[in-house]
């Protein structure tokens, strides 16, 4: 039984060295037929995958400075439009607060006025009452006085029987005197 199972062993043992031995004689005549030809597409192949390497690194370094280019001009340009956010609604707040100020300023003084306007008006409405009752008592008082006079001067007229003539003198005359203290 052992030589039994010795036997394939050394079978497939042969076998494989008949197959090895085919195909280094099949490698020899590929070299000799081919050898030069396959030796320079190799080469060929080798610079081809040489020249991509450095046109794929040529590109990418390409890529990652664009790249970089566009984040720096992009952080550029948040950084700017960030700025000018901020200086509008500083700008914005500002005038908010300069409005709201004038507003307040503007409400304060129209409520000044209008109660120096009353008072104002208070203050005139009692000063010509003041004189309107300074101005009739004045002019009660001298109607009194015109009349007192009158009635002097007509029992004056009554009792000396002074003629008409002299009369109407002294009436025009009481009457422009009269008119001149109206005025």
């Amino acid at each position: 039984m052992a030589t039994k199972k010795s036997q394939p062993q050394t079978n497939d043992t042969a076998q494989a060295s008949d197959q090895q031995g085919a195909s280094s004689e099949l490698d020899t005549l590929r070299q000799i037929v081919f050898g030069a030809a396959k030796a320079d597409l190799e080469h060929r192949l080798t610079l081809i995958e040489q020249h991509m390497q450095a046109n794929f690194q040529q590109v990418e370094q390409a890529m990652l400075e664009n790249v970089k280019e566009l984040q720096t001009s992009l952080s550029e340009s948040f950084d700017r439009l960030t700025t000018h956010i901020s200086s509008v609604d500083k700008h914005f707040e500002d005038k908010t607060a300069e409005l709201q100020s004038s507003t307040e300023k503007l409400s304060s003084e129209l409520e000044m006025s209008d109660t120096n306007g009353r008072q104002e008006t208070d203050e005139l409405h009692t000063r010509l009452d003041k004189e309107v009752a300074m101005l009739t008592a004045k002019y009660d008082a001298r109607f009194t006085e015109a009349l007192a006079r009158l009635d002097q001067v007509t029992k004056e007229l009554s009792s000396t029987k002074t003629d008409r003539k002299t009369l109407a003198k002294l009436l025009a005359t009481m009457a422009i005197n009269l008119e001149t203290d109206e005025e």
